[in-house]
């Protein structure tokens, strides 16, 4: 687990079924919890799951630097074979979808939208 003394964000990992993380973020995610976080999905790839589920329903903020973390991992998960699935709080769909992002990522949960992975197994 992750927590930066001082800065609003919490990360955490756990595995809820075989094969796959979940990191839950909570808090801010902005340049000064960037490091904190990408930290906390950098060990989630690095385990090699399966599947990676970003849980950012605790998410209250989401800025730039956000999207720039979402964009990486995307790309880390992809060339480590892992799929990834996003739990967007609403600030992080608002910004996906203001950053034209949103059709890149596998969502899954309530503020994932209509036609997305909502409802089914990619919740886990």
């Amino acid at each position: 687990m992750t927590e930066t003394p001082g800065l609003m964000l919490t990360a955490s990992t756990s595995e809820p079924a075989p094969g796959t993380l979940r990191v839950t973020v909570t808090g801010e995610v902005d340049m000064s919890t960037r490091r904190a976080l990408e930290a906390e999905l950098d060990r989630a790839v690095r385990d090699a799951p399966e599947r990676l589920v970003a849980d950012l329903t605790g998410v209250g903020f989401c800025g730039v630097t956000g999207m720039a973390t979402l964009t990486r991992l995307r790309s880390r998960c992809a060339e480590a074979g892992t799929e990834l699935v996003v739990r967007p709080s609403s600030v992080v769909r608002r910004a996906l979808d203001l950053a034209a992002l949103s059709p890149l990522f596998r969502l899954a949960g309530p503020w994932a939208g209509p036609g997305t992975e909502a409802g089914r197994s990619a919740a886990r």
